[in-house]
């Protein structure tokens, strides 16, 4: 028995409808999702060692150079010594009193990518055993190496004014001093070269732009008095304890530059060198 041919096309149609309908309904049914477990990431040597001179470099940013120099050994058991590495412990061994091992490791980064740490490290090192000559042609190498580098300029040119080389510190102190603007120390050595020329009110105008505290003034004072030969003028205030060379512990005593914290700064740090 044959069918009609509209109902055919009805029966067709209605196919298609169900056909569509149950092929929506697949699309529209969420599938679980494939959870497929990522590879824990690995930790490379060089990111271990590297994590490790972080934390020594901390430690020595809070003087804890004993702890440092531990910390330095565990490192040289698990690790090839590298130039960060030697730095790092050259200067916690010039803060413990090791001066020749320390010197040592310094003239070990001299043909490195840290240089100018190296001859920045030798200079200080001769500056504290008052070797005055010896220092200032370490801090030229170290300057030579990194022309930018405002700490090693104001190592130079303190060093100059403790040799009494006013008019070679003038360059290294200036130069400094615009490099870093806002740093205190440079700007106590730049009263200090004025107040060892004689020249009181530049001195005064540096001190008064950079707001330097009064024990700093007190300090640079007492240092152009010891560098001239003269004892503090200031009457009935004790004068700070001489180190073991005699100096007053000037902002800028050899040594306390790289070896110890950064120094407090300077409120106004737009103003450049005279």
């Amino acid at each position: 028995m044959s069918r009609h041919p509209l109902f055919q096309r009805a029966s067709c149609r209605l196919g298609w409808v169900v056909l569509l309908g149950l092929a929506a309904g697949c699309a529209s049914t969420p599938q679980r999702p494939v959870v497929v477990e990522a590879p824990a990431p690995k930790i490379s040597s060089e990111h271990l060692a590297d994590l490790s001179l972080q934390l020594i470099a901390r430690m020595e940013s809070e003087k804890k150079w004993y702890a440092a120099l531990s910390w330095l050994d565990r490192y040289r058991q698990q690790y090839p010594a590298s130039a960060t590495s030697n730095l790092l412990r050259a200067r916690a061994l010039a803060a413990t009193g090791a001066t020749v091992d320390a010197e040592n490791h310094f003239k070990r980064l001299l043909s490195g990518p840290l240089a100018a740490e190296g001859y920045q490290g030798l200079g200080l090192l001769a500056a504290k055993q008052d070797q005055r000559d010896r220092a200032i042609g370490y801090f030229i190498q170290a300057s030579r190496q990194d022309p930018t580098n405002a700490d090693i300029l104001n190592d130079l040119g303190y060093a100059y004014l403790q040799n009494h080389q006013l008019e070679s510190a003038r360059p290294a102190l200036f130069r400094a001093g615009e490099l870093a603007p806002a740093n205190s120390r440079i700007w106590s050595n730049i009263a200090l070269y004025y107040l060892l020329r004689n020249e009181t009110f530049q001195a005064q105008e540096v001190i008064g732009s950079h707001q330097l505290d009064w024990h700093t003034q007190q300090m640079i004072h007492d240092e152009a008095s010891r560098l001239m030969g003269q004892r503090p003028a200031r009457a009935g205030v004790a004068a700070p304890a001489p180190t073991e060379n005699n100096a007053a512990p000037f902002p800028n005593q050899p040594l306390t530059q790289m070896f110890s914290a950064d120094p407090a700064q300077s409120t106004n740090p737009s103003r450049t060198a005279p």
